[in-house]
C-alpha cells in the first residue's frame, strides 16, 4: 500500500534512514515504511458457530487442473535452529501457471508448545511490504505471541514473493551507483537517487520538483531495469494467492492468521477472496482499502504530525527528566526551530563528514513514533543534543532504523538491552543471508496496488494541500508516491470491502497510531461483514505484543476459541 509506514514496519518496526542526494525521497518514503507445517484441522476449541459454505459449484482454485499441483504439494521440514525450516512453490503467474516460472518462498515455524492442546497453523504477517517473516521469527520474534498462543498453534512465519530469501527476489538498487553509495539500499528509500546535493522535504520551486520528479523516475527506472519482468506480478492480489496455497500446503481447511500493518491489507485481499476459508483473522493497525493514493498520503501526514505532538504533551510520562524542553509547547518549539536551522545548515556529526541534515532529522524523528516506550528516551536525548549543535545522537537513531528496518517487522519485536536491536542468524548458517530488499519491495507492491496519476501536477496538488496540512509530514508522504507515476498499472483500485460469508473478523487499532491511523480501524472494521473492533487507547504502531494484558487475553481468545470481542471494547 501506499500513504504511510506500512513496511514497518515495520515494525518492524518501521525504520528509514537517508544518504546522497536522494535523502528526500528516502526520507519521505521512510515515512512510508512508515506502514506469514504439517498442520491438521483444528481440535475442537473452536466456539459454537455457523460455519460459511463453499458455493455450491466449486470455484475454488485447488479444483483448476493447472493449480493442483501447488495446492498438493508436501512440505518438507527440517530444522533450523529452534525452528523448522521449508520452502514453498507458488506461481509466479496465477493466469498462467504451467509456463514454469514460480517464487519459490521460505517458510519458518515454530511448533506449538502443548501439542496435545494444539487447535493448528498460526500464519503471520509481519508487516511492510517487504518485512520478511522468517527473518522475524529467527530474530527472536516468536516473543511477538503470548505463551498462550505459542502454547497452541504452530507459529508460521514466510517470505512473501519477491521479499528477501523468495526465489526470486525483488532488486531495485542502481545499475551504476555513485561512487560513495551506502552498499545497502537505504530502507525508506528507493535505491536510485545518486545526485550530490540533499534536496529539500517541501520542494517549492519548479527546479526543486522538476529535480523530485527526476529522482523519482530514476527510482522506477532503476526496478525497471533490474526486476521489469517480476514487477507486475508483485501485488498483494497474488500474495493473498499464496497465502491460500500455503493454507492448503499446512493442511489446514480454514486459515487462522494475524497480520500486522501492512499485513492487515493482504488479509483483507484474502478475505475477499477466500471467505469460506478464514478460521480466524486478527488485522492490527489496519490499513484502510478504499482509500485511494492522496487520501492515503494525506492521511499519513496528519496521523503523524499528531503522534509528534502527543510525543510533545506526553514526553514527561514516557522519557521523564530526559525530555528535551521543559514544556510540552517548549518541545513543539524546539523540533520546529531544529528543522528550520538544518534545512539552512546541517548540524556535524562526530566521525562523518556529512552532517545532520533535515531527511536525515525528519528520519530520526518520525521513526521514533512507532515504539514510544522503546524510543522517546533516546529521541529527547538526541533532540537536547541537537540544541546545543551536535547532531551526532539524532544522525545515529536514523542509522539505527536503517539496522533495525532491515532485521525487523510492523510486528513487534524483542529488542536487545544493550543495543536496542536484534541479531538475526539465518535458517542455515552455512549460507548467507539474503540481501535485505524492504524497501524496494515497498515501492514495487505499495506502487501496484493503489493507482496513481501519470500527470506530475496531480502530484503537487496534493503536496501543495498536504503541507499546509502537516508541514514536513504531510510533504514527505506526498514525495514517496512520486516513483508510482511511471509504474505498470496493476489488477486493483481503492474499494470497500466485499467479503459475503466471512466470518467475524477482528481488527485492533491504536489511537495514537501514526503510521496506521486509527480511523482506518474502525472504518475497515466497518467495512468487513461481522467485523469486531478492538480498541488500544495508547500511542506507538499496533497493539498485540506490546501493549497490555486487556489487548493480549481478547487477542488469545479470539484466536483460540474464537471468543467474540463485545462492541466497544477499548483496552
Amino acid at each position: 500500500m501506499s500513504g504511510f509506514a506500512r513496511r514497518i514496519r515495520s515494525t518492524d518496526r518501521d525504520r528509514g534512514r537517508c544518504a546522497g542526494a536522494g535523502r528526500a525521497l528516502a526520507a519521505a518514503v521512510a515515512v512510508l515504511g512508515a506502514s506469514a507445517l504439517t498442520g491438521c484441522a483444528p481440535t475442537g476449541t473452536d466456539a459454537p458457530r455457523a460455519a460459511a459454505a463453499p458455493p455450491a459449484a466449486s470455484t475454488e482454485p485447488a479444483d483448476r487442473a493447472e493449480l493442483r499441483p501447488f495446492y498438493q504439494q508436501k512440505l518438507t521440514w527440517s530444522g533450523c535452529g529452534e525452528l523448522e525450516c521449508a520452502t514453498l512453490t507458488v506461481p509466479m503467474d496465477y493466469a498462467q501457471p504451467q509456463n514454469g516460472k514460480t517464487f519459490v518462498l521460505p517458510l519458518a515455524r515454530k511448533t506449538a508448545a502443548d501439542p496435545a492442546q494444539r487447535v493448528g497453523s498460526l500464519v503471520f504477517g509481519p508487516g511492510g511490504p517487504g518485512v520478511s517473516g522468517v527473518r522475524h521469527l529467527t530474530s527472536g520474534g516468536i516473543e511477538s505471541f503470548s505463551k498462550e498462543s505459542r502454547a497452541r498453534f504452530d507459529v508460521v512465519g514466510f517470505d512473501q514473493r519477491g521479499v528477501a530469501g523468495s526465489k526470486p527476489a525483488v532488486d531495485c538498487t542502481p545499475a551504476d551507483p555513485s561512487p560513495g553509495a551506502p552498499a545497502v539500499t537505504p530502507p525508506g528509500g528507493t535505491g536510485g537517487a545518486n545526485a550530490d546535493a540533499p534536496k529539500p522535504l517541501f520542494p517549492r520551486t519548479d527546479a526543486e520538483r522538476r529535480a523530485a520528479l527526476a529522482d523519482a523516475d530514476r527510482s522506477a527506472a532503476d526496478c525497471r531495469a533490474r526486476s521489469g519482468a517480476l514487477l507486475p506480478h508483485l501485488g498483494t492480489l497474488d500474495a493473498a494467492r499464496d497465502l491460500d496455497v500455503l493454507r492448503a500446503a499446512l493442511g489446514e481447511d480454514r486459515l487462522t492468521y494475524i497480520g500486522w500493518s501492512y499485513s492487515t491489507y493482504l488479509g483483507t485481499v484474502y478475505a475477499e477472496q477466500f471467505p469460506h476459508r478464514v478460521r480466524a483473522m486478527v488485522l492490527d493497525a489496519a490499513v484502510d482499502p478504499s482509500l485511494d493514493w492522496s487520501a492515503q498520503a494525506l492521511s499519513s501526514g496528519r496521523a503523524f504530525r499528531k503522534a509528534v505532538d502527543d510525543y510533545a504533551d506526553n514526553c514527561a510520562n514516557v522519557a521523564g527528566p530526559n525530555c528535551p524542553a521543559d514544556t510540552p509547547d517548549g518541545i513543539r518549539t524546539l523540533v520546529a526551530d531544529l528543522y528550520a536551522k538544518v534545512a539552512r545548515r546541517p548540524l556535524p556529526v562526530k566521525g562523518s563528514t556529512e552532517g545532520l541534515d533535515e531527511a536525515t532529522l525528519h528520519t530520526a524523528v518520525t521513526m521514533s513514533m512507532y515504539t514510544p516506550e522503546e524510543q522517546w528516551r533516546e529521541l529527547s536525548e538526541g533532540l537536547s543534543a541537537a540544541r546545543r549543535g551536535d547532531g551526532t545522537k539524532l544522525a545515529a537513531i536514523a542509522r539505527k532504523s536503517a539496522s533495525l528496518q532491515s532485521e525487523g517487522s510492523d510486528s513487534p519485536s524483542v529488542p536487545d538491552s544493550s543495543t536496542g536491536s536484534t541479531a538475526p542468524a539465518p535458517a542455515d548458517s552455512s549460507n548467507p543471508a539474503p540481501r535485505d530488499n524492504t524497501a524496494d519491495v515497498l515501492l514495487a507492491v505499495n506502487c501496484l496496488d493503489v493507482p496513481h496519476p501519470t500527470d506530475p501536477q496531480a502530484y503537487w496538488d496534493v503536496l501543495d494541500r498536504a503541507h499546509q496540512e502537516s508541514g514536513a509530514f504531510g510533504a514527505s508522504t506526498v514525495l514517496a508516491e512520486l516513483p508510482c507515476r511511471t509504474w505498470p498499472a496493476g489488477p486493483t483500485t481503492p474499494h470497500r470491502v466485499k467479503a459475503d460469508g466471512l466470518p467475524p473478523v477482528l481488527v485492533v487499532g491504536t489511537t495514537g497510531d501514526a503510521a496506521t491511523p486509527y480511523e482506518d480501524a474502525r472504518s475497515l472494521a466497518a467495512q468487513l461483514p461481522g467485523g469486531m473492533l478492538l480498541t488500544f487507547d495508547g500511542l506507538g504502531h499496533t497493539a498485540y505484543g506490546r501493549s497490555n494484558s486487556c489487548v493480549t487475553n481478547a487477542v488469545d481468545r479470539y484466536l483460540i476459541h474464537l471468543a467474540p470481542v463485545p462492541a466497544g471494547t477499548s483496552c
